[in-house]
């Protein structure tokens, strides 16, 4: 696999905690998963090649003490085929045109947002095995984007941080 640069937008600590109860959900059904477990819980809003990395940091710091801390909430689940178990963001404008900026100002314009949160990566059969107990926890909370990091993958390596105001 490539190595590859990933955009992220973190969420604050009281979302960390309420998608970790999630993910205890799953840990107490036997399940482990194959998803990155060593990063906080975000929304992946581009991908680069590792040549881009100075553009990606510079677009950033132009960002630095511009940006607000941008709310967002969350009412359901979602599936990425049955490979891919993930808590659903609802879109506003806000994210749309965070995405925009690094997109539209990257070298890169091959990103396309698919919003979302993953929870597990992992077979089908674990996959259907935990959606029905996990979706019945199911309760609509409102979070914050506090944070856009950027990493590569892998191994993972955290390159740069920039904090919303």
């Amino acid at each position: 696999m490539d190595k590859k640069l990933f955009l992220i937008a973190e969420l604050d600590n009281i979302s960390q905690e309420r998608i970790k109860d999630y993910y205890k959900i799953i840990l107490e059904n036997g399940i482990i998963g194959n998803q990155t477990k060593d990063i906080p819980y975000h929304i992946t809003l581009c991908s680069y090649s590792i040549e881009n990395e100075n553009n990606i940091k510079i677009l950033m710091d132009e960002l630095n003490n511009k940006l607000n801390k941008i709310n967002i909430s969350f009412s359901g689940f979602g599936l990425f085929g049955l490979n891919v178990l993930f808590l659903n963001p609802n879109m506003n404008e806000k994210i749309i045109e965070l995405y925009n900026y690094f997109k539209g100002n990257s070298f890169d314009k091959n990103n396309d947002l698919a919003a979302h949160v993953t929870l597990l990566i992992d077979e089908p059969e674990n996959i259907l095995k935990i959606l029905p107990k996990i979706t019945g926890e199911t309760k609509a909370f409102t979070g914050k984007i506090e944070t856009i990091s950027l990493y590569e993958f892998f191994p993972k390596r955290f390159i740069h941080k920039l904090d919303l105001v």
